[in-house]
């Protein structure tokens, strides 16, 4: 666009044809998906979700955000849309610091930073939630971070909503603690101003009925004086998921509120409140679970406050707090250099018992208590081998009769098996020693011991490993099982009927494409869903189906970092 008129005009040409194809290819719901993974890409962003983002220009900006393993992030992220790649702008000034479920929008060549979260540590019990009020300011031109004082701030909150009308930012709702409430956490339905150029609030007054108090909303801007609201949830005291419309009008001295009727609500996106919308022109998107899939996999996301660990009781014992905090899912790693993990058990060696009369026993043993007694059993028989020969035929019998009994304790345990076979071979050469206090030359074993002999040959043969499995067609092996997991498929709702002058009083949801979209992602919550240059981006998450941890080791495979963009088909000439 820089280099003359001429290319200046071909530019914009084919950023407005490109829109009006995306504004189509979502009404047909003839959309493509493209995934870019972080492989792909070289240097990228951690796995996260709950995060924030923004578009200015051409450039994609991602803060925060935060695991389920008490991780929350402060970093700054730039993604460049036309080379596809991240940067990380290394920034001076005040950093925020590190919280999640925070807003940030663009104004001018800045972005603000407001509000959110950070929950404690493992080890620290007693601690709370922590919420901010703060207003950090990104310049993008001059690479700083500015901390500012604002005046008359409202409470601390998180899980808000905020957008930009003029030199004013506009916030709804969220989870407050407010001195009003002793400090405890509350959802609120106000309406706070932010005034950019002298960076003082105000709490605006609203008419009733107004929404009931709600976090994680949806909040999209229709023109230069309304404001929608969509979705939203609240699970402090009971569970309510929230799937009405209000549209705000920003007039006068008292906004009003209007709660607008949605039709076909069968059709509409499930959890919008976490599952963020975005407009495309005079609709709006929002990416859920296909229809097909809601008789699948419990989802393992009930609210925000469910993954922050929010619900550790107040002043509650410490005993309890650490079984809570226990239960977070973590690393799975070796303990080496402090990190966390098990330390791999010792074995517990044990001593045998003295011997007084100098009698030959079996040797020592670290086995269970049912090898404790065969070991016991040898020893008492060799003690009555020193009664004479006279014995040595019913001896040997019963000698014959163990062996029978271990051979079949041996199908049941393998190892087992071969314990007790060593024990029979120190065993046996214990009880030839005594029977060396007869003085005849005849070296010819004894029948009964050939016999004895045979038998635990008998028994190594059974315990020899079991051939490969290309060599044993009569073993079938079960394969792992597959998870099928969901997927992501888009719910447009069409806001035609409040736009460009028209009055009606109500919203609809379009129907959506049956079956799976090829290269459609699975399903997904609390990622961030942000409208670029005739494309659609979306990024990070964290699965939302309970089966995905069960088969998953390690617990970062629970978030994403990949990058998904929507886009309409292209056409070829």
């Amino acid at each position: 666009m820089t280099v003359c008129k001429r290319w200046c005009c071909c530019a914009q040409n084919v950023l407005r044809k490109t829109s009006i194809k995306l504004i189509k290819a979502v009404a047909e719901f003839n959309i493509l998906w493209k995934n870019v993974t972080s492989t792909d890409i070289g240097p990228t962003i951690t796995k996260r979700f709950s995060h924030a983002a923004c578009i200015l220009k051409n450039n994609m900006y991602i803060f925060g955000g935060c695991t389920t393993n008490s991780t929350s992030f402060n970093d700054l992220w730039m993604f460049d849309l036309s080379k596809r790649r991240w940067i990380r702008p290394l920034a001076t000034g005040t950093y925020p610091v590190p919280k999640a479920y925070t807003t940030m929008v663009h104004y001018q060549d800045c972005l603000i930073v407001f509000g959110g979260w950070t929950y404690p540590s493992l080890s620290q019990y007693y601690q709370n939630i922590t919420m901010f009020n703060d207003i950090h300011l990104y310049c993008v031109t001059t690479n700083k971070w500015i901390l500012i004082n604002a005046t008359n701030p409202p409470p601390p909150m998180a899980g808000h909503s905020a957008c930009i009308r003029g030199d004013e930012m506009i916030v709804f709702g969220g989870l407050v603690m407010s001195a009003a409430q002793n400090y405890q956490m509350q959802c609120s339905n106000d309406v706070w101003v932010l005034d950019i150029v002298t960076f003082n609030w105000r709490k605006q007054q609203t008419t009733k009925p107004r929404p009931s108090p709600r976090y994680a909303q949806s909040l999209i801007t229709l023109d230069s004086e309304r404001l929608m609201l969509l979705g939203g949830i609240q699970t402090l005291h009971n569970r309510f998921v929230y799937s009405d419309c209000w549209i705000l009008t920003m007039q006068g001295p008292t906004w009003t509120w209007k709660e607008i009727a949605v039709k076909n609500k069968e059709w509409a996106s499930a959890n919008i409140w976490c599952n963020p919308a975005c407009r495309v022109g005079d609709m709006v998107v929002s990416l859920s679970r296909s229809r097909h899939g809601w008789n699948g996999a419990k989802p393992l996301v009930t609210s925000a406050v469910r993954l922050s660990a929010l619900n550790r009781p107040e002043n509650a014992p410490v005993s309890v707090r650490i079984e809570q905090s226990l239960q977070r899912p973590l690393d799975r790693d070796q303990n080496i250099n402090g990190r966390r993990g098990v330390l791999p058990r010792q074995p517990v060696s044990r001593q045998p018992p003295a011997n007084v009369n100098n009698e030959p026993i079996a040797g020592p043993s670290t086995e269970q208590e049912s090898d404790k007694d065969v070991t016991n059993d040898i020893a008492s028989q060799d003690t009555n081998y020193a009664a004479g020969p006279s014995s040595d035929l019913k001896l040997n019998n019963n000698v014959i009769d163990l062996n029978k009994k271990e051979a079949m304790r041996k199908n049941k345990t393998k190892n087992k098996g071969m314990k007790i076979v060593r024990q029979l071979q120190e065993a046996n050469k214990y009880r030839m020693a005594a029977f060396a206090c007869d003085s005849s030359s005849n070296n010819t074993p004894n029948e009964n011991d050939l016999i004895n002999q045979r038998q635990i040959a008998h028994l190594e043969n059974r315990l020899e490993p079991y051939p490969p499995a290309a060599e044993r067609p009569d073993v079938v092996y079960r394969q792992p099982p597959v998870i099928k997991r969901n997927t992501l498929t888009m719910h447009v709702l069409d806001i035609s009927t409040v736009l460009n002058g028209n009055c009606m009083n109500y919203v609809s949801w379009l129907c959506p494409r049956l079956g799976d979209m090829n290269g459609a992602p699975e399903e997904l919550v609390m990622y961030s869903l942000v409208k670029g240059n005739g494309e659609l981006i979306m990024f990070g998450g964290v699965h939302n189906e309970i089966r995905v941890t069960r088969f998953t080791e390690n617990p970062q495979n629970m978030y994403s970092n990949s990058l998904h963009f929507i886009t309409a088909p292209r056409d070829i000439i």
